[in-house]
């Protein structure tokens, strides 16, 4: 077995298809590792497509001094065999690749794991994933508990309880399978630590510089940014308006700060041409 001492860091890289869930793995573990008391910085690669296609989500965990993502990857999720093809070049010296056991290549470097198995049908296959990635990394099964049920407490209770043993089951066996071998050092959980987005950060950033008024018209990926701002116009006094096309965003935006209203138009790259 590989050296199982703790590093100040560590990089887990999940893909597959878009559609195949790798976003709500990503989301789910960056929240348990927040909540754990780790720095995380991610990032993001997909495709404008519903199915299909190749995609990935970056995590980078560490301590205060974390400052940049990728690197090599320690924890490589293969959620399809082309995952495992175009990243294990990757891996860094101790890498781990986690792959189904009908697709991952027999080797010291990959622990073939039987999702469907543990997880009881597709649909939980993600949980399963969170499970591994959790007993690997050292972190107690009960942070990622309080995250499932965060996430999943308003609906139904079958719902849930289906995740839960999902996340047991993949817990187990992942520590009966060379759990902990990843650990990240201990660290303490901050109650006033946060976890935000770059697209969330802008939202807050131009309300907190007097924001009032924004128009948009939906562009990926700039779209969080209005999409932030909505939930909190309420509370702060906000104006947001989905316009019919970008010239007309601009034109609103425009005469609402001739009205007084400091003005912002989120788009990208196809808005601008």
């Amino acid at each position: 077995m590989k050296d199982s001492a703790p590093r100040s860091r560590m990089h887990i890289l999940i893909g597959g298809e878009a559609g195949q869930g790798l976003a709500t793995v990503g989301n789910l573990l960056s929240r348990v590792l927040v909540r754990s008391g780790y720095r995380i910085v991610v990032t993001q690669s997909y495709q404008s497509r519903i199915r299909g296609g190749h995609n990935t989500f970056s995590v980078a965990a560490g301590g205060d001094d974390l400052v940049s993502p990728g690197g090599p990857v320690d924890i490589l999720v293969a959620l399809n065999e082309e995952t495992i093809s175009m990243h294990r070049e990757e891996l860094s010296d101790r890498g781990l690749v986690l792959a189904d056991k009908a697709a991952g290549p027999d080797d010291d470097a990959c622990l073939r794991v039987p999702f469907e198995e543990l997880a009881g049908g597709e649909m939980f296959i993600n949980t399963v994933a969170l499970g591994l990635l959790c007993a690997l990394l050292g972190i107690g099964d009960e942070r990622a508990v309080d995250v499932l049920e965060s996430n999943f407490g308003a609906k139904h209770r079958d719902v849930l309880d289906e995740n839960l043993r999902a996340l047991g089951a993949a817990y187990e066996w992942a520590k009966e399978h060379g759990g902990g071998r990843h650990r990240l050092p201990p660290a303490q959980p901050s109650a006033g630590r946060v976890m935000l987005n770059g697209n969330e950060a802008i939202a807050l950033g131009a309300v907190s510089a007097g924001a009032r008024f924004c128009a948009f018209y939906p562009m990926t990926p700039s779209t969080s940014v209005p999409l932030t701002m909505i939930r909190m116009a309420d509370r702060m006094g906000l104006v947001v308006e989905q316009a019919e096309d970008e010239i007309a965003a601009v034109n609103m935006a425009v005469g609402a700060s001739y009205a007084g209203a400091p003005s912002l138009v989120a788009t990208s790259g196809g808005g601008f041409a």
